[in-house]
């Protein structure tokens, strides 16, 4: 039987095991260990007009349709191992960009050092406002496409609380549990130790 690779995920922890066959215990050949950390700006987000909140990328192109070069916003991503996706007008069709997190920053290419990185969301989304600073493979983020609603209550006051604790902190917060796994929602992870185990 062939050899299946399988990953684990638990907590703060990623393991990479491959398995022979049904009878054979699993061999660990890499073990993970991350810190998690809130998104530093999520308030400011929430105030953006241009943000519109958990929407796929077939809303999006619906909203876009027909509007002028460098209309976009700012949604939830789909795919769950990143937060944030920009969709906007380019080139007479809506395109979509995955907004990437590396050491603490954010990016539209995060391996790429030569691709601008910012320490926030709306610090990046800022740079790429100015068309004449936009490369033609870039995202070009002119002009916001305003959102008509206000987010729920619920919403807003878990954007001032990310603001004021930090991801470990919320632990302390004298809330029930699926408060505190509700402001938990908006963070990322960082690799802290790899430990890889010779066969």
């Amino acid at each position: 039987m062939a050899e299946k690779t399988l990953i684990f995920l638990s907590g703060c922890v990623k393991i990479t095991l491959s398995v022979l066959n049904d009878e054979q215990s699993p061999t660990i050949h890499r073990i993970v260990e991350y810190s998690h950390h809130l998104v530093p700006d999520i308030d400011k987000i929430l105030n953006s007009s241009y943000y519109w909140g958990v929407m796929d990328r077939f809303q999006a192109e619906q909203l876009l349709e027909g509007k002028p070069e460098g209309t976009f916003l700012l949604r939830d991503s789909a795919q769950t191992e990143y937060l944030f996706s920009v969709s906007f007008r380019r080139y007479q069709r809506t395109l979509h960009a995955r907004i990437e997190q590396g050491n603490h920053r954010f990016s539209f290419d995060i391996h790429d050092q030569s691709v601008f990185s910012a320490p926030t969301i709306t610090k990046l989304i800022e740079k790429y406002k100015d068309p004449a600073r936009c490369l033609f493979f870039e995202p070009q983020l002119t002009h916001p496409l305003h959102r008509g609603r206000v987010f729920s209550l619920q919403e807003l006051c878990r954007g001032v609380i990310v603001s004021r604790t930090t991801y470990t902190g919320v632990a302390s917060l004298r809330l029930p549990p699926k408060l505190k796994q509700y402001i938990r929602e908006y963070h990322y992870t960082i690799p802290v130790r790899t430990v890889t185990l010779s066969e």
